[in-house]
């Protein structure tokens, strides 16, 4: 069973929607590269009132050799309304105005008033390169020695997008967090918390959100394929906008043991949260 624990990751470290899709197997006791690609649709009236989609490409590569894993990957996106970045799990709005008709701010609104899926075809979006993150994760405690797994996650954020594209800050993230697992026969207890120091983008004054997360999975298959529902959420970004927050469903089926594919839907809670997010991936071990 606890080879079955360690192909779980998928689900474990950093549980964020595009990560996601590009780390099963971090901790099979395997060492070496994966290759991951994921494609990640995105949506929502957030802040502003015209409803804004984002369609993201990932590539990501991970390396692994012992307890240690460092996992980076950069998209490509594209989106038919400017003023938005990517902080951990969630596609959040910058809270700066958009620049197209209708885009203004929306305070007292849930989601946006304009919910029309108008202008969302990646025909008419900007396509730009996004910012680039680097994941690292170490194996503090382990479940065979000790009561549960620990693990220690920083991550930093690049400001690679261009400015021009919006789609970042066009400042450095720094974020830590530390997760816990524990397998009670087939199904696995989740849960985290963390930081993170958002770089402020021109003309706005972030505070920096504590993270906290809790989740249940099970194992549905022998080979390690399994169900996850996630539940993440910060503590306050703006003071006059309610914190982020979504839950998540996740999909990870084992094709072989180099292989694996990968489905997430989300649901935001918030006004500063997507209202959906659904993404798809696979990753090939080297």
């Amino acid at each position: 069973m606890k080879a079955l624990f360690n192909s779980f990751i998928i689900f474990l470290v950093l549980m964020k929607s595009m990560e996601i899709t590009a780390q099963s197997n971090m901790y099979s006791g395997k060492s070496g590269w994966t290759l991951s690609t994921s494609f990640q649709v995105t949506g929502g009236g957030y802040i502003y009132n015209e409803y804004s989609t984002l369609y993201l490409l990932y590539g990501g590569i991970r390396y692994q050799n012992n307890n240690l894993t460092l996992y980076g990957y950069i998209p490509v996106v594209a989106q038919n309304n400017p003023g938005f970045t990517q902080s951990g799990m969630m596609i959040i709005p910058t809270g700066r105005e958009n620049k197209g008709e209708g885009g203004n701010m929306n305070e007292g609104n849930m989601h946006g008033e304009n919910n029309s899926m108008n202008q969302t075809s990646m025909m008419n979006s900007q396509i730009s390169l996004g910012d680039f993150y680097l994941y690292g994760s170490y194996l503090l405690l382990n479940e065979i020695d000790h009561s549960m797994d620990l693990f220690i996650n920083p991550n930093i954020k690049f400001p690679t997008a261009s400015g021009s594209s919006e789609i970042g800050t066009g400042r450095f993230d720094y974020g830590l967090s530390m997760n816990v697992r524990k397998s009670i026969e087939s199904f696995i207890i989740l849960a985290e918390a963390g930081f993170i120091k958002l770089g402020d983008p021109s003309g706005i004054d972030y505070k920096d959100p504590f993270t906290y997360g809790i989740g249940l999975g099970k194992f549905i298959s022998q080979s390690g394929s399994s169900v996850l529902l996630y539940y993440y959420s910060y503590t306050r970004i703006l003071d006059n906008y309610e914190p982020p927050s979504q839950v998540s469903l996740g999909l990870n089926f084992k094709l072989d043991s180099t292989k694996a594919l990968s489905f997430i839907g989300s649901k935001g809670l918030s006004s500063y949260s997507p209202d959906f997010s659904i993404s798809a991936g696979f990753n090939f071990d080297l």
